[in-house]
């Protein structure tokens, strides 16, 4: 028998995670049942106008790096004191 429905994974902060269980047993349906009404909803109103896709908030180009910083060592202006008149 094929399946009509197909699994989706998706990865979701600890506290919108809690807001989603909040808000299933606010209105007494499952998880599964919420997240997937909210994906339909959105997609409705995105496919109306689907040039809204096409303009993400993320710059693609900088998704999933991390910004580059100095590989160890002291931070400058650290380093061994200069001998004093004292010494």
């Amino acid at each position: 028998m094929p399946r009509n429905k197909v699994p989706l994974y998706c990865i979701v902060e600890p506290d919108e995670r809690a807001r989603i269980i909040d808000f299933a047993k606010l209105i007494g349906r499952p998880f599964s049942w919420v997240v997937r009404d909210a994906c339909r909803v959105y997609l409705d109103a995105v496919e109306k106008d689907p040039r809204k896709l096409l303009k993400p908030k993320v710059n693609v180009r900088d998704a999933g790096k991390t910004p580059a910083g100095r590989l160890g060592g002291r931070p400058f202006g650290t380093g061994k004191k200069k001998p004093t008149s004292d010494n």
